[in-house]
């Protein structure tokens, strides 16, 4: 194996799966912290290595052993700071090997949801319904109404009519099943999500609960009726209804 490596051509090839690699991980590391305020905090750290490179290069000892202490004890800072954005890869890296959804959603289900989904909007009826995954939400569901309907979209339109004691909290569906409504985000769960954008608390606990899970937040605006989805903690706003149902696919596709 150590002959192979020293073969001038096979040195190349490593070196660019090398240098291939590195690129990913910061790339990955990039969409993981993007629009939370973590980006710059990221953004500063990356600043502080290439200074201490710098300082190094050019021999600026008192500078170089300086930023040193300052990587050395910043590490730990970014572990403190960033727990949220962590526990969201070590989710992502445990689900890489899972195999098919749980419960897959038939296309008659998501017509009926598309349906509902659009009828919300179009009426500027608040709703935040949340499609299980791999990840469970028992703990959620255990304080909720618990349900064992097909997905209606009539169903759902009563559920979150504003009169209704259910509708002030979420819905959870699992595959072609609509299994608790009256969901209470826990406010440690939505805390979890942090933005520099201005979100009402119904998006920003759509959001939430897909940092450590692989569930998928349809939220649809109270004050506009403008309809969003929230995936690996990123939100999608304002998607246009005629594309709501093949951004629905294209995301259940992604995993």
């Amino acid at each position: 194996m150590e002959y192979l490596l020293n073969i001038p051509i096979v040195q190349f090839f490593v070196n660019i799966i090398d240098i291939l690699a590195v690129a990913y991980f910061i790339y990955f590391l990039y969409t993981l912290f993007e629009d939370t305020n973590s980006i710059t905090i990221l953004k500063g750290f990356i600043v502080i290595i290439a200074i201490s490179i710098a300082a190094n290069l050019l021999g600026l000892t008192t500078l170089a052993w300086l930023f040193k202490y300052v990587i050395t004890y910043g590490v730990i800072l970014i572990v403190v700071l960033f727990q949220p954005e962590i526990r969201r890869l070590l989710s992502r890296v445990g689900r890489s090997g899972i195999g098919a959804i749980r419960g897959e959603i038939t296309e008659e289900a998501l017509s009926e949801l598309t349906r509902a989904v659009l009828l919300l909007a179009e009426d500027r009826t608040g709703a935040l319904i949340i499609f299980e995954r791999n990840v469970g939400l028992k703990d959620l569901i255990e304080n909720s109404i618990k349900l064992d309907s097909s997905i209606q979209a009539e169903l759902l339109l009563s559920i979150f009519y504003k009169s209704n004691i259910l509708h002030d909290g979420a819905v959870i569906v699992e595959g072609d099943k609509i299994i608790a409504a009256r969901v209470i985000i826990p406010g440690v769960i939505v805390e979890t999500f942090k933005t520099k954008k201005r979100l009402g608390t119904r998006h920003r606990a759509g959001v939430a609960i897909t940092v450590d899970t692989d569930a998928i937040s349809i939220i649809v605006s109270e004050e506009t009726g403008k309809i969003s989805l929230a995936h690996n903690g990123k939100l999608e706003y304002d998607i246009p209804p005629e594309k709501f149902s093949r951004r629905m696919n294209d995301i259940l596709a992604l995993d």
